[in-house]
């Protein structure tokens, strides 16, 4: 008997140096950083983070089981839900929920690991000279129970495996995001709404899209030939010029489009050289270019570069067009041109 009740001593005394150890050395809290350099501006990497149904493709879990049920809210950013169910034990199941999002400075999480387990992300982007850091935080608290202490204890394996989850998530961010346009298009500024068709008169086009002295000229004699015959028929101009592309190379750097106006008045019965039809219509990215016109090829590489990253997609064959509130010239001055990009 006096083997077992020393036993049971030794027992108590070293559950007792545990606890001791647990509750007054060890951290109640688990915080683990890591970081990255991405070679893209910080708008792309706030675009793969920002959005839980692009962020799963390069989570650590998504890559141990690809195979694994996802359900998404469909809105990015603050407010986003994700649920998944996994066969894989590393995995398992989860809920995943956006609750602060700071737009390209910050997004912050929180992540329930099956019902017991909830942690704290945090992505913070810093734009660098030629690149984006990017710190991953992962943080979370022992709760004040019965748990407490080995609660803390589980702190000191879970904090390898998250340090080794994050390098995995941070790498497959890397080698996503750099497949990007290297175009930083964080003061785009894009408006999604729909369109409505409006009639217009217009002349068919046909130029090089690389020489604006020959674009100047063809949008020149297209115009005349419009001003020609809304003279003619008493056609009211009903809004700015419109440029609608119809076709576009870059291949033999040529273009067509149909440049005219919406008008007003009785539809003219004989159409020799002009046209009349709608302008585009239905669901369609806007953004204002506001400065010299030689810039709008620029712009026009943020849209792409920016629908590219968020992933949304464009109508099939669907090509832009654009309302010219102000031409501007080949000498620098400032244009004003609406740029209208047709969306699924």
């Amino acid at each position: 008997m006096r083997w077992f009740l020393g036993l049971v001593l030794v027992v108590v005394l070293i559950a007792g140096a545990l606890y001791g150890v647990g509750r007054f050395l060890l951290p109640n809290a688990l915080e683990v950083t890591r970081t990255a350099s991405i070679d893209r501006p910080r708008a792309a990497v706030f675009a793969m983070v920002n959005d839980l149904r692009i962020a799963k493709e390069w989570s650590p879990y998504y890559a141990l089981d690809p195979e694994a049920e996802y359900s998404i809210s469909d809105e990015p950013g603050e407010g986003q839900r994700m649920r998944w169910v996994s066969q894989v034990r590393q995995v398992g199941a989860g809920r995943m929920s956006i609750v602060s999002s700071t737009e390209n400075e910050e997004v912050e999480s929180i992540l329930e690991m099956g019902e017991r387990t909830t942690l704290n992300s945090r992505i913070e982007l810093i734009q660098a000279e030629q690149a984006t850091s990017v710190a991953w935080s992962i943080s979370g608290a022992c709760p004040e129970s019965g748990l407490n202490v080995p609660c803390r204890y589980m702190n000191l394996v879970l904090r390898g495996r998250i340090e080794k989850d994050l390098d995995s998530g941070l790498a497959r961010l890397k080698t996503l995001t750099e497949q990007l346009p290297d175009v930083n298009f964080e003061n785009l500024r894009p408006e999604f709404l729909n369109v409505a068709p409006q009639a217009y008169v217009y002349s068919q086009v046909t130029t090089s899209n690389q020489d604006s002295v020959q674009l100047d000229r063809a949008l020149a004699s297209g115009l005349s030939q419009v001003n020609t015959f809304m003279t003619e028929y008493s056609l009211v101009q009903a809004g700015p010029q419109m440029r609608v592309t119809t076709e576009w190379s870059a291949a033999d750097n040529r273009m067509s489009f149909r440049v005219g106006y919406p008008f007003s008045g009785p539809m003219p019965l004989t159409l020799v050289n002009i046209q009349i039809g709608q302008t585009p219509s239905g669901r369609a990215l806007r953004v204002m270019h506001e400065g010299p016109r030689a810039q709008t090829r620029a712009t026009y590489a943020k849209i792409y570069a920016y629908l590219q990253a968020h992933r949304i997609p464009l109508r099939e064959d669907g090509l832009p067009w654009e309302v010219i509130h102000d031409q501007g010239g080949p000498d620098g001055a400032a244009s004003r041109v609406e740029i209208f990009v047709p969306l699924q």
